[in-house]
């Protein structure tokens, strides 16, 4: 049965895998075949049907823990914490691994929540019980990173990485904390064994491309947003930092800026610092209203950014609009405490947000 699931599953044959599924929900099939059949419909996205199975895994079989853990996992998938949690407290976990493996599954749960604390307590527990996890160094890392704790996921990362030296996920978690933490040599070094693994790999081009422009090296920054936009499917982010290489260095040509600054918010339209570089080059062409449009849709967007705000004020009084400049400056006063970094800030949050993968499953 499994064969020709799997082969359904393959061809993309919906009929077929329907009725297999209902032969493994009526039928008295081992735990091992059950386990193996959610396993494949998992991989091929089909949650809901894995979840059935995994549920018809631990009815029929309530002592066997991986049945309700598979089944918890998949429901997290599936966005279901309720049952998730039932499922969870279905558990009765004897070994130490499958403590840890119920404290990783909290932690997820508390993650997708917002229970933040807990969350943390809770990936910590699961790591520090079974360090040799690659799941459980995964999502601690990007729970640090996702909290600017840049620091904590390298130390966690880097043993992990030497335990499991093929994993392209902790390499590409370990380079994005090294980069954000300001450790560029470090993550330049990463990004490069990875691409000389597999020159394919759009990822590790951005990281390093950010690296390189965050360390001013802007000749390096650009020759690697280059590469990356040579790939058949390039990362949107590498538009603006070519776009943001070439503006510091003196070969700028401001046409082309502009239009690949245009790509990346056409193709991330949140990203504030895109419209701060193009404002800086709307600024330089004297042309003072479209400067302002743009500073004011990073306002809007990120009503922290400091740099907007103390530009705008700037602007507004040079246009003679006394009464915008007032305020901008205010909200700038009111903000020059602020100690992030809005070009690091920018790259965490659309880094985290689009490309790398929590669930792990």
């Amino acid at each position: 049965m499994l064969g020709d699931l799997d082969a359904a599953l393959a061809s993309n044959d919906t009929e077929q895998v329907r009725g297999i599924e209902q032969r493994l929900l009526s039928g008295n099939e081992r735990a091992d075949t059950l386990l193996s059949a959610g396993a494949l419909l998992a991989r091929h996205d089909l949650l809901a049907d894995a979840a059935a199975v995994f549920e018809q895994c631990a009815r029929r079989f309530p002592a066997l823990f991986e049945a309700k853990y598979n089944l918890a996992l998949t429901r997290i998938g599936l966005n279901d914490y309720p049952a998730a949690e039932n499922a969870l407290r279905a558990m009765s976990p004897t070994s130490v691994r499958e403590k840890a493996a119920v404290q990783y599954l909290r932690g997820k749960i508390y993650s997708a929540t917002g229970h933040t604390q807990e969350a943390r307590q809770s990936f910590e527990n699961a790591y520090r019980s079974n360090p040799e996890d690659e799941n459980y160094a995964l999502d601690l890392g990007l729970f640090y990173i996702r909290s600017s704790a840049y620091v904590p996921a390298i130390q966690i990362l880097q043993p992990s990485l030497v335990r499991h030296p093929e994993s392209e996920d902790l390499a590409l978690e370990l380079a994005l904390s090294e980069a954000l933490a300001g450790q560029q040599a470090d993550a330049l070094s990463v990004c490069h064994k990875l691409t000389e693994r597999n020159p394919g790999l759009s990822t590790p081009r951005v990281i390093a491309a950010f690296a390189n422009c965050a360390a001013a090296s802007y000749q390096a920054c650009e020759a690697e947003a280059a590469a990356g936009l040579a790939l058949p499917h390039p990362d949107s982010y590498l538009y603006y930092l070519h776009a943001e290489a070439q503006w510091n260095s003196s070969r700028s040509d401001p046409s082309k800026i502009l239009s690949e600054l245009g790509i990346a918010i056409d193709k991330m339209p949140e990203c504030g610092v895109c419209y701060l570089l193009r404002s800086k080059i709307h600024e330089a062409a004297h042309d003072d209203r479209a400067a302002i449009s743009d500073l004011k849709a990073v306002v809007g967007q990120e009503a922290q950014s400091a740099q907007a705000w103390y530009r705008l004020s700037v602007l507004y009084r040079k246009t003679g609009s006394a009464a915008e400049a007032d305020d901008a400056i205010r909200h700038y006063r009111a903000l020059r405490e602020r100690q992030a970094s809005e070009e690091i800030e920018s790259f965490r949050k659309q880094f985290v947000g689009n490309r790398i993968n929590s669930s792990n499953e």
